[in-house]
């Protein structure tokens, strides 16, 4: 299992190195991350959610989906209390703490959980990931966004329309009635979905190389939030993991899910609401590197 996730790892190093490459070559524009941002969200990734959920529906699967949907829920709740209790023992104001909060919380679940899952558990796997990404949508675009904006409003319509919202329900409709999408349609979405770990690595690795490492890592408040996403969180939600998630494909994935970098929605909405975007940026690219390293070692431990 480690040299699984080891080779996974270094595979998307490879991808981050050409978008590295393709900036050291001025062959990027920032406009590029738009179309791709477009591409990943509201295309690739829907598609690779909506191919999960074309399995056989059986009772081994319907119960792995109910265990994990109860599983995320609390993770992600005890999460939440985590990240606040982090950023307040390291001492973060305002909207820093706030940013602190969300981006202990909702990591990159499949952008780089994707291949690294299918390699592992295959489509079981899969159906255990986009569960755990739909109840973390569910937060992000409520407690979440409640927290980015400092505000107790919900944003409601905003997560009925996010595409992988959709996509999950829609392919949960599929799977439960068991209404087989038609092989065209079957290989686009598994050929579309295989995108989105490539392209979100090259632009990781364009972003990442448009800043000084040494830089980054001189930096006090980025040294801690690595400290703690990377290495404090992982530590502390394996040993209750492996006490209360007997299943041990979703107590897996939801190391996994612990272990990764901070996810580049964070980002985004850092921006919108706190004008913090360039800090979330350089939290999610120190993750993401630092994340070859741990998440082979997590998966060891």
């Amino acid at each position: 299992m480690t040299t699984i996730v080891l080779n996974e790892t270094i595979i998307l190093l490879f991808y981050m190195a050409v978008g590295a490459f393709l900036n050291f070559k001025r062959k990027y524009h920032p406009s590029v991350n738009v179309f791709i941002g477009y591409l990943l969200t509201n295309i690739a990734l829907p598609a690779a959610i909506l191919n999960s959920f074309q399995v056989e529906k059986t009772t081994e699967v319907m119960t792995l989906m109910r265990a994990t949907f109860g599983y995320s829920f609390i993770l992600l709740s005890v999460t939440l209390l985590v990240g606040l209790t982090i950023a307040t023992l390291f001492k973060k104001k305002d909207s820093f703490k706030r940013l602190w909060i969300n981006c202990l919380t909702f990591s990159n679940i499949l952008f780089i959980g994707i291949p690294i899952v299918e390699k592992l558990y295959g489509e079981q796997g899969l159906i255990i990931l986009v569960v755990y990404n739909t109840v973390a949508n569910l937060f992000l675009f409520t407690i979440g966004m409640m927290i980015f904006s400092n505000s107790r409003k919900m944003a409601i319509r905003q997560m009925l329309t996010t595409p992988a919202l959709l996509a999950a329900v829609i392919g949960f409709l599929f799977f439960y009635f068991e209404i087989h999408l038609p092989f065209p349609l079957l290989s686009f979405t598994k050929v579309m979905g295989g995108m989105t770990a490539p392209l979100s690595m090259v632009i990781n690795g364009v972003l990442f190389s448009q800043n000084n490492f040494i830089q980054l890592l001189l930096d006090k408040d980025n040294l801690q939030f690595t400290l703690a996403r990377s290495i404090i969180v992982p530590l502390l939600f394996i040993p209750i993991l492996q006490l209360i998630v007997p299943d041990k494909m979703i107590l897996g994935i939801l190391t996994l899910i612990v272990a990764m970098p901070t996810g580049a929605l964070n980002a985004i909405l850092a921006e919108k609401y706190g004008g913090n975007g360039n800090k979330a940026s350089q939290y999610i690219a120190l993750t993401t590197v630092i994340s070859m390293i741990t998440l082979p070692v997590v998966m060891l431990l």
